[in-house]
């Protein structure tokens, strides 16, 4: 990729960038959120083109108009927000598209079915065949994304902040997979803004800030200090030791909780659980364990059986989500699109979703407009988010 220069409206994503990946190796893409890193690939796979700038595979320029340009190029991006039709199996999403059989016969789709269970268990990327995504985990979903990839024929293979979805465990089975899948000789892009997971995997590193490369780096040649440097443009300070805190009363606890999953099984079975004030508590587990229902029950989107639910001493009974933000519980989905986020909508209308009823942000059943868009504003500056404005879709 050869100065790419990518505008959107007044907002400058990618500044003159030059990227050069080698054949059977791990390349990682290194930034902070906003960086670029994003964008820059979504004009490798297809999805924006260049406002200016070049893209040469094989030794020959070429131009992407569309993914499917991208696929016939043997390019293939696994998206941080995955392209799947939730209520289609993970089979039929794989196969969507396929042009090999016009009668697509019951023999047909088992022969399918087994192609690819061999074909995410030889890649260590196993996953129910035959359920619908949508009653996937999101770490299963991620597999699905992968393996419909390297069905489809992808020797260039761009992983979108693969790891923030899944466990450690689910991390270092995907780096064996991606180190099989180098010693086959495919390409892999990686974007993330991970150290450790950097360092661990990649090949060569190269260092977006601000929408510039930075640099590009071997990665036995540099160090974690090193890179976050790079990141950041500045000397970072040493980090300050805190006191442990000693945790409070009991803030949330869940007794003999029973809840089932999409799918109908149980995903919780006699599930108990306390929180106390001030303390992280982690919920850990191989993907597709109930970590997704739990969530969802103590948010008020998935209705349990069986089991009592306690926070603040008060017993709960089934919430709707209002009800249970008043509380004070908030939540942050592991799938900020599909359930996090309304796309379509603009900043302003995304961030008034928990707090539009309040007298802050309307009278008489009419928002406030003016003054919510200048706490919209101040929010917007206050966490940097980058956006052309507070009427972008998000």
């Amino acid at each position: 990729m050869h100065q790419i220069v990518k505008r959107f409206g007044a907002t400058l994503a990618n500044d003159r960038i030059d990227l050069f990946a080698r054949p059977g190796e791990v390349h990682a893409l290194l930034g902070e959120n906003g960086a670029g890193k994003s964008t820059l690939m979504c004009q490798l796979s297809g999805v924006y083109r260049p406002t200016s700038g070049h893209i040469v595979i094989d030794g020959r320029p070429v131009r992407i108009h569309s993914p499917l340009d991208a696929a016939r190029l043997g390019v293939g991006m696994v998206f941080q927000n995955f392209r799947l039709v939730s209520t289609l199996t993970a089979v039929e999403n794989i196969v969507l598209g396929e042009k090999t059989a016009f009668w697509r016969s019951r023999s047909w789709k088992k022969t399918k079915q087994l192609e690819i269970a061999e074909l995410a268990l030889s890649l260590g990327l196993p996953f129910p065949v035959d359920r619908p995504v949508g009653q996937l985990s999101v770490g299963e979903q991620q597999r699905v994304e992968i393996v419909k990839t390297l069905y489809r024929g992808a020797r260039l293979i761009v992983l979108d902040e693969p790891t923030s979805v899944l466990t450690p465990v689910e991390v270092d089975e995907l780096f064996k997979t991606l180190r099989a899948l180098k010693a086959q000789g495919k390409t892999i892009l990686l974007t993330t803004h991970k150290l450790k997971e950097v360092m661990a995997i990649a090949d060569r590193i190269t260092v977006l800030r601000k929408g510039k490369r930075v640099e590009t780096l071997e990665t036995r040649s540099t160090s974690e200090a090193a890179l976050a440097q790079l990141m950041v443009g500045e000397q970072l300070k040493e980090r300050r030791v805190h006191n442990p805190r000693v945790p409070g009363g009991i803030l949330l606890e869940v007794k003999n909780l029973v809840a089932h999953a999409d799918h109908g099984g149980r995903s919780l079975n006699g599930l108990d659980l306390q929180v106390r004030s001030g303390e992280i508590v982690g919920v850990a587990g191989v993907a597709g364990n109930g970590q997704k229902e739990l969530a969802e029950v103590l948010t008020g989107l998935r209705a349990w059986k069986k089991g009592q639910i306690y926070f603040q001493g008060q017993a709960l009974k089934p919430h709707s989500v209002r009800g249970l933000i008043e509380a004070g519980l908030s939540h942050i989905p592991e799938n900020r699109m599909q359930s996090g986020l309304a796309g379509s909508l603009d900043i302003v209308d995304n961030l008034l979703f928990k707090s539009y009823w309040t007298p802050e942000r309307s009278r008489w059943g009419f928002l406030k407009n003016q003054k919510n868009r200048l706490w919209s504003q101040s929010l917007v500056d206050q966490f940097e988010v980058k956006t052309p404005s507070l009427d972008t879709p998000v």
